[in-house]
């Protein structure tokens, strides 16, 4: 019976994987509560949850959102908003105590965030982190209204 268990535990610790992939291109687009809206899809796939004792692949779409009122030249954390649920850009919804800034060039973005691990989940911030989706990105716009989508 150990070796079964056993072998059943290292087949959940070496199957399971997270990958997490956000799209080369980015869509901003205007938004009702600031200017801009920009939304940084991620396509998540994985095997596994070993907190439930589950294997099975999972694969599905989300996305982070920055929203702000400037769309050229550099943007500081103190002028932006991010945050991981679509138009929730009021505490307790956004990031807190972000750092950084994002850059816009001609058709491109260059995210440069830092954000803070907490302790105890809430308060005291233990260290400071790159934001896992710094990088560089092509932008592109979409003309439709933030009011007309969900």
């Amino acid at each position: 019976m150990k070796v079964i268990t056993s072998f059943f535990f290292l087949f959940l610790l070496t199957a399971c994987y997270n990958e997490e992939v956000v799209s080369s291109e980015l869509i901003i687009r205007k938004s009702t509560a600031y200017k801009h809206e920009i939304e940084l899809p991620v396509h998540h796939e994985g095997r596994g949850n070993i907190h439930q004792l589950d294997a099975s692949k999972y694969s599905f779409e989300d996305s982070d959102w920055l929203y702000l009122n400037k769309n050229m030249g550099k943007v500081s954390y103190k002028d932006l908003v991010l945050t991981h649920e679509r138009n929730k850009t009021n505490y307790p919804h956004c990031q807190s105590k972000l750092r950084g800034f994002i850059r816009f060039k001609e058709d491109s973005i260059n995210i440069r965030l830092i954000v803070p691990h907490y302790i105890d989940q809430d308060t005291i911030v233990d260290e400071w982190n790159n934001y896992k989706y710094n990088g560089n990105y092509k932008l592109k716009k979409d003309l439709e209204s933030n009011s007309t989508r969900k």
